[in-house]
């Protein structure tokens, strides 16, 4: 009876009752372009991958897709088939052979042309041939211990595997829904961000599937896309970064609801994207290890976060941050190295106290992007810091060059710099490739032995 209880008083369908066949055949999931595509097509779509995933021995699957919808079945099928949906976090071909060379996956499922030496299933667009009917008996039975593994940046600079229970990925969709499933009632989801990151997956895919909101297929990536859905009440997912581009020339728009994560916008910001959108964005706070933790709408300047109902914050004495939340298990997610100030309103975050930083919503390891300098023939000793160019944050690079970079710099340093950028893109996304760069003959050092970070900056003057 307790059970019965719960079940009824959720807000939220769990992950494994999505394809319920309570729930009409023609319930849209997603839209492509002109296209909608229904229940009936995601419950054959994932049948037919169960059917393919269970003649493989292969236990984790990393999962790679420029598209939502063929992304969302990917994972659904793979849990039905009791094996491990790995999510890299990217979609470079270079950096997925190192993670497959170093175990983190076994087998990929993906409709990208990538060329890997483990077992590989490639997904169309096109609608798989359907049955005349479905039952729940097509479907085997869910498992008890289902999760997700997600790839974060480490302190180390190495990605590192998070791994996620679906059943408190589901309890994070719960917490959602009582926040804002009144905004987000009888709206459709568009998002400007890709579902291989937390914040993506959860606001882009679970929470829709969780509510029976129909989500884009594809990414909306500029503006102008936006005018194209106007004729239905929208939430939009959005980064900081996009925000921050856009065009209040344009016609403005009534969304019902826009979210932000990655990044704090300023006030100034927050209220141009209510001028070019209609709405003030909701600002989410949180991390890959412990979910969602804080919001905001900046209503006015100096405006706090606030913890998520069940969720406590907690202020150490080095002023970094001590989460308390029931959508982490272990302690691994509950210091965060972000300074802040808590007073009786919220909390304010001030800045960070490691070597993570973020940069249009990527978070992103320095020390790694220093690793993958020093990886480099040309290079033997490497620094990377932020600095801030007009309204953008960009990394610069100081390195120390070898015999082989030496020899590369006799051609000049737009030369060497260019082939440095372009042996870095095989690994790192846009924001963390360098945009500037000095070459010294030793890292200046403090009286510590430590690196002189004010020396560094200096450098840039």
């Amino acid at each position: 009876m307790d059970n019965q209880k719960n079940a009824a008083s959720r807000l939220t369908l769990r992950l494994q009752d999505t394809l319920n066949t309570q729930r009409p055949n023609n319930t849209q999931i997603a839209w492509r372009g002109d296209q909608q595509l229904t229940l009936s097509d995601f419950r054959h779509r994932i049948t037919s991958l169960i059917q393919q995933l269970q003649t493989s021995p292969e236990k984790r699957w990393a999962i790679c897709f420029n598209d939502s919808y063929l992304f969302s079945a990917a994972m659904i099928a793979l849990l039905y088939s009791n094996k491990t949906p790995v999510i890299p976090g990217h979609l470079r071909q270079t950096q997925l052979q190192e993670q497959q060379q170093q175990g983190s996956f076994d087998a990929l499922l993906t409709d990208l042309p990538l060329q890997m030496t483990c077992p590989t299933i490639q997904i169309s667009a096109e609608p798989p041939e359907q049955n005349e009917s479905f039952s729940d008996s097509d479907l085997p039975d869910w498992p008890t211990q289902a999760k997700i593994i997600l790839f974060t940046s480490g302190s180390t600079g190495q990605p590192k595997a998070v791994s996620k229970p679906v059943r408190l990925l589901e309890a994070e969709s719960e917490i959602l829904a009582h926040y804002c499933a009144k905004q987000l009632a009888n709206t459709q989801v568009a998002a400007t961000v890709s579902h291989q990151h937390l914040y993506g997956l959860t606001f882009r895919i679970l929470l829709p599937l969780a509510l029976g909101l129909p989500f884009n297929a594809l990414t909306t990536e500029y503006h102008e896309q936006l005018q194209l859905l106007t004729a239905i009440p929208l939430t939009l997912v959005a980064s900081p970064a996009y925000l921050k581009r856009l065009d209040c020339s344009l016609s403005p728009l009534k969304c019902t609801m826009i979210v932000s994560a990655g990044g704090p916008l300023d006030l100034e910001e927050a209220q141009r994207v209510r001028q070019c959108l209609g709405v003030l964005p909701l600002e989410i706070y949180g991390t890959s290890e412990t979910g969602v933790i804080a919001h905001r709408t900046q209503q006015h300047p100096e405006q706090p976060w606030l913890a998520f109902d069940g969720i406590d914050i907690a202020q150490l004495q080095d002023d970094i941050i001590h989460v308390t939340s029931p959508l982490f298990e272990d302690d691994s997610g509950s210091t965060i190295y972000d300074i802040i100030r808590i007073d009786d309103h919220g909390f304010h975050l001030l800045g960070r106290k490691d070597k993570i930083i973020k940069i249009e919503e990527k978070r992103l390891s320095l020390t790694g992007v220093e690793q993958r300098l020093l990886s480099l023939n040309e290079i033997c000793d490497a620094a990377i810091i932020p600095l801030t160019q007009g309204n953008r944050t960009v990394l610069a690079a100081i390195i120390v060059l070898t015999e082989a970079g030496e020899q590369y710099y006799q051609q000049g340093e737009i030369v060497l710099t260019r082939h440095l950028r372009q042996r870095l893109r095989e690994w790192l996304e846009p924001v963390a490739v360098p945009k500037r760069w000095r070459i010294v003959k030793t890292i200046p050092l403090n009286t510590q032995g430590k690196r002189a970070y004010s020396e560094l900056q200096e450098l840039f003057l």
